[in-house]
């Protein structure tokens, strides 16, 4: 029997191939999947355990019984020069790092230092160039390779070195003695490490001496040799409360951690997808193994008469099935391991994100994709299977197309109705929890969201074969009124609803969860910019210790930019009406005209005044977000001082207050006064502010105009950037880029889906090539014949589109309003670029499925179409 199965897939190969491309791009991505999280795994490890650099034990502070937590451990605890002498101990290196800020010039930058060591060995970076600093050096660096391409320095040149969180933080001069790479991206964030001398760390810490610097521990090469002696006089030199540990153990604990990185979760996210792109490859293979089955009654009632059992057959389908799944699949692998080997390639750089991706091969990658494809082939011709052995060979002698049981249909319709009703309560239940204060209940409306939405898809995907045909029969209607092949399409799409709604489910699932991710995208964007129009008054507000003339000056000359406002801070304190202390930032500006060119809302006419003894304050507290009451109207502001504590005298104000927000996330209160109160001493500067107002021009955008602003102020590191512009395009940069890969991802199950539309016409075509060679014969000319397949492939692919659409919009707006609604009032809205987009893809992609189908319907001559039996 398996010679005979090997016959027909031979003979009808061509019908095969469809189903064959759509199993291998599933698998093909389940096995890129799988290598790319083997690369990934590999990339953290690397960057994990290179911070030991080529230290083979180690002292940790985190282990020892007589470890005190709340007691912090330092260098000199340590006893490293005790350590250092131990026969066996070739070199120390203590884990120190501190986070700096370098400059050269008018160039700045922010990065981390780490402490140095005798033996370079030791070091999680690499000398490259020079050597690294001596411990007992004066003011030495090794820079980063990069940082000094960038900036043009050399060996033998000296920069400024601040520590990045003092809280008396002062420029200290370094030696360039060496430059550094990071080979495994220990310190990628901060493209590259620079090693420092002992001095140069203890004044970064701000301790007397280098023994006084807080430490987590320190990084030893014992000689493996006398390791079984040195071990113990190590442990015994150095501080009780430490633990001396080799690197294996290091190692185990660090990837013992790395576990709840993230790794693991990528993998099952991604995998997700390709299970998805998967089943949508179901549905096509369950076609076309129905439509396989229907031509080869005759040929299995044959074999029934000759004495072939319905066991036999039954065997056979799967086998067939078995065969397609195993050959593809393998191509799939095949076809993912080349993907993954580019990949390599092209981040030979580290251009990903600073990763360098490996191509590392394990059994999983070829023997998950290539076993979840052939089950999923075989279940998926399950039902082609029983429709072969179904019938008797006497009523299989005579052309019958396969028609569904209506047992079998009426208790789909049922099963299938029954969770479109579950769904739906659930969601709606999934509403009034939404708003409950508890938080136990707003993660269970998420549940309930989340699963009733899945209700009704699955209900929708089970029910398709009736509702699908019934809204394809109706705009089939009207669109028959075009022309002989518009109703030749609508004709050729009632004859089998089953075959309809298997190709239109399939595409219906990509459709959906791209419409769902879109809305749900465009909604959380608008909700987030409505929520943070109304939570600030200005668009952009810098702040830092010092904002320079000519930064100011760089702003006020970008396109899109219409007014700014320069002013000193410092920071204060005040009680309201009911004694509770209110914390405010003392803003000085020359008058309330130019406050108003760069605020957001009106002050009002008449405009509040400003003297020398006036204050402007908010009419809501912005921590607590509940009416700001003032006794007699006036306010007693005392400053804080950089301990954080009130000092000095009080300085009383009549207060004016108006309703405008905070002006930064780290302000959420503001009190504008005259600049003359920080001229004449009464308060002291402590920081300057820039507010900034857009007008955005057209041809412009406000991320556009944001970027300009931040590249003007990017060569000073103490300067932040806030605003609800500056969150706004943040907000929207993380969106769009999460909403790029999942629709990226998504694109897989549409791809196939496409697939299957082609598919679906080839398969109706070999069933209608006598129908179609009569009527050509009859005066169907060959341009009619195309456009009817044409018509046949827009109707299946435009009207499942719409409904994958709305069903998607409905699902976006109730996701996001689980979501976001506890946090801000939800903006619905419909993003109709992506659904234009959706439905010119969908027309592009139905007439390129139906140029094959066509071509072989017009290929065959008449007279030889119809002497086939």
């Amino acid at each position: 029997m398996r010679s005979v199965t090997m016959q027909m897939m031979k003979k009808n190969l061509r019908m095969l191939i469809p189903a064959g491309i759509a199993i291998l791009i599933g698998t093909a991505f389940i096995a890129a999947t799988l290598l790319f999280t083997n690369a990934f795994d590999r990339s953290l490890r690397e960057q994990t355990t290179g911070q030991f650099g080529g230290a083979n034990y180690a002292i940790t502070t985190d282990g020892g019984d007589g470890a005190d937590p709340g007691q912090e451990t330092t260098v000199g605890d340590l006893r490293l020069d005790a350590v250092g002498a131990v026969d066996g101990v070739e070199g120390v290196r203590p884990d120190v790092t501190r986070s700096v800020l370098l400059g050269a010039g008018d160039q700045h930058g922010s990065g981390v230092a780490l402490a140095t060591s005798a033996d370079a060995r030791l070091l999680p970076v690499e000398i490259t160039d020079g050597r690294a600093p001596s411990p007992a050096g004066e003011r030495q660096i090794a820079v980063p390779a990069k940082l000094a391409d960038q900036w043009r320095l050399k060996v033998g040149d000296t920069l400024t070195l601040r520590a990045q969180y003092a809280e008396d933080p002062k420029d200290l001069q370094a030696t360039i003695t060496g430059l550094t790479d990071d080979p495994n991206n220990v310190y990628g964030y901060y493209n590259g490490a620079s090693v420092i001398s002992d001095d140069l760390m203890a004044a970064c810490a701000e301790t007397g001496s280098f023994d006084q610097v807080p430490t987590t521990g320190a990084y030893l090469y014992i000689d493996p040799a006398r390791e079984a002696q040195a071990v113990p006089a190590v442990q015994a030199a150095t501080d009780p409360a430490a633990t001396v540990r080799d690197r294996a153990q290091m190692e185990e604990q660090a990837i013992k951690a790395l576990s709840s990185n993230g790794g693991d979760v990528t993998k099952q996210f991604l995998l997700a997808f390709g299970v998805l792109a998967l089943v949508v490859a179901a549905l096509v293979i369950a076609n076309t193994f129905q439509v396989l089955v229907a031509q080869r009654r005759r040929t299995l009632a044959l074999l029934r008469t000759i004495g072939a059992t319905k066991r036999q057959l039954y065997v056979s389908v799967l086998e067939e099935a078995g065969i397609l799944g195993l050959v593809s699949s393998a191509l799939g692998v095949a076809a993912g391991v080349g993907l993954m080997a580019l990949a390599t390639l092209a981040t030979k750089d580290r251009s990903l994100g600073g990763m360098r991706l490996t191509l590392v091969m394990s059994w999983q990658v070829v023997v998950l994709p290539i076993l979840f494809g052939v089950v999923m082939t075989v279940l998926a011709s399950i039902g082609a299977a029983r429709s072969a052995t179904g019938v008797s060979p006497l009523e299989a002698m005579r052309p019958i197309e396969i028609t569904g049981r209506r047992k079998a249909r009426t208790g789909r319709a049922v099963v299938g109705c029954v969770l479109l009703l579950a769904g739906v309560a659930a969601a709606l239940a999934a509403i009034p929890m939404t708003r409950s204060a508890n938080g136990d209940a707003s993660g269970a409306a998420l549940l309930a969201g989340v699963a009733g939405c899945m209700l009704v898809f699955v209900g929708l995907a089970m029910t398709a074969l009736f509702w699908l045909p019934w809204m394809m029969k109706g705009v089939g209607a009207l669109v028959s009124l075009c022309g002989p092949a518009a109703k030749l399409a609508n004709a050729n799409i009632q004859k089998n609803p089953r075959r309809i709604a298997a190709t239109g489910t399939a595409l219906l699932i990509g459709v959906t969860l791209i419409s769902t991710l879109a809305t749900g995208a465009a909604a959380a964007k608008a909700t987030m910019n409505e929520a943070l129009d109304s939570r600030y008054s200005v668009d952009v507000a810098a702040s830092g210790p010092q904002i320079p003339a000519k930064a100011v000056d760089a702003v006020k000359a970008e396109r899109g930019v219409a007014a700014t406002l320069s002013a000193k801070t410092a920071q204060a304190e005040f009680a309201d009406a009911q004694g509770h202390i209110v914390y405010t930032t003392v803003i000085g500006v020359p008058d309330v005209a130019a406050l108003q060119h760069v605020l957001n809302v009106d002050l009002g006419d008449p405009a509040p005044s400003l003297g020398a003894g006036d204050a402007l304050m908010p009419t809501i507290e912005g921590g607590s977000g509940e009416a700001l009451r003032l006794k007699d109207g006036t306010a007693a502001l005392t400053e804080i001082g950089d301990d954080g504590e009130a000092q000095g005298a009080a300085h009383r104000l009549h207060v004016t207050q108006r309703a405008y927000k905070r002006i930064a996330q780290d302000a959420p209160n503001a009190t504008f006064v005259d600049a003359s109160l920080f001229d004449d001493g009464t308060f002291k500067a402590t920081g300057d502010t820039l507010l900034v107002k857009l007008d955005v021009p057209s041809d412009l955008s406000l991320s556009n105009v944001y970027d300009a602003i931040a590249k003007d102020l990017q060569d000073y590191p103490d300067i932040a950037v806030g605003g609800p512009v500056a969150e706004r395009s943040m907000w929207e940069s993380m969106v769009n880029m999460m909403l790029m890969l999942l629709v990226a991802l998504l694109a897989v199950a549409v791809v196939i889906a496409v697939i299957g539309v082609g598919n679906t016409l080839s398969l109706s075509v070999i069933e209608r090539t006598r129908e179609s060679a009569t009527l050509r014969a009859i005066g169907m000319t060959r341009g009619q014949l195309k456009r009817s397949l044409a018509v046949e492939a827009l109707l299946i692919s435009l009207v499942t589109s719409v409904v994958g659409m709305v069903v998607g919009t409905l699902f976006g707006w109730l996701g996001i309003y689980i979501v976001m609604s506890p946090i801000a009032d939800v903006v619905y809205v419909v993003d109709w670029g992506t659904y234009g987009t959706i439905l010119a893809i969908a027309v592009v992609c139905s007439l390129l499925a139906s140029v094959f189908p066509a071509r072989r319907a017009v290929r065959t001559p008449p007279v030889e179409a119809l002497a086939e039996s």
